[in-house]
């Protein structure tokens, strides 16, 4: 027991203790710094996204960095000869090279998004078929929380191959029916809009006129301007306010019907 104990308390455990604690102790005050930043630019503009972008993705390579470094002081202070193993690296490297090939090109691309500004953290994508706010870049993969229901995703880098950065732009189309004039509609929609316009987060809402002629009614568009994380809430209050207003004036929305004929 003696001897057991006298192994476990030896100069190089304590001092491999002490590197693991400073590592670790590194590592939070590095991370509780950046989070203060980020916090402290929360809303501002698009000129400091990339600026929290940065900040993040130091964040998560300083944390391989920092154990890359522990665990190599240690296995030296522990009398493991760390040269040859980095000498013998270069076998390995092309052994690792084909068994983590995919996780290569997380972080390329991961590289690659930050550096030429594909997207920052904040801005609102399409990726795949996911409407969402990336909330963190990392050397991996890449987070974001969909707007439509609060989902948060994680996608691997390499599976980013289109980006689609959405606009403020809402675009709502009204199908009403043919025999309503024009002149009484138009003014119907004046009232829609004056509504809409006072809903939360809607900074303009415009007119556009009559979009389309189809089979049962006539589509007249309306483009409302929405921060794009604000847009399915904004459209479900704008869609309410429209039905509200279409039954005061007892106007309905036309539907398919489908006519069947009997054959005696």
């Amino acid at each position: 027991m003696e001897e057991f104990l006298s192994n476990m308390m030896t100069r190089e455990k304590y001092i491999s203790i002490a590197i693991i604690i400073i590592g670790t102790i590194i590592y939070f005050i590095s991370k509780k710094i950046i989070k203060k930043i980020i916090i402290r630019n929360e809303n501002s503009p698009r000129l400091n996204k990339k600026k929290k972008t940065y900040l993040r993705l130091f964040n998560n390579i300083l944390k391989y960095v920092l154990i890359i470094i522990i665990a190599l002081l240690i296995l030296q202070i522990n009398g493991v000869n760390v040269t040859s193993i980095i000498a013998s690296l270069g076998l390995v490297s092309v052994i690792a090279g084909f068994a983590l090939q995919d996780a290569l090109k997380d972080v390329i691309m991961g590289i690659n998004i930050v550096i030429d500004d594909y997207f920052s953290v904040g801005d609102v994508l399409k990726i795949g078929d996911v409407e969402g706010k990336i909330i963190e870049i990392g050397l991996k993969s890449t987070r974001m929380k969909d707007i439509n229901n609060g989902n948060v995703f994680v996608i691997s880098n390499r599976n980013i191959s289109e980006a689609l950065n959405l606009s403020e732009q809402l675009d709502i189309d009204i199908p009403l029916p043919y025999e309503e004039k024009i002149t009484k509609i138009e003014k119907i929609i004046d009232t829609m809009i004056e509504q809409i316009s006072k809903l939360a987060n809607v900074t303009n809402i415009e007119y556009k006129g009559l979009n389309e002629f189809a089979d049962s009614a006539i589509y007249y568009k309306i483009r409302i301007f929405c921060k794009p994380e604000h847009k399915p809430q904004v459209k479900r209050d704008a869609n309410r306010i429209i039905k509200l207003e279409l039954d005061k004036n007892n106007i309905n929305i036309p539907y398919k019907q489908i006519d069947i004929h009997n054959k005696q």
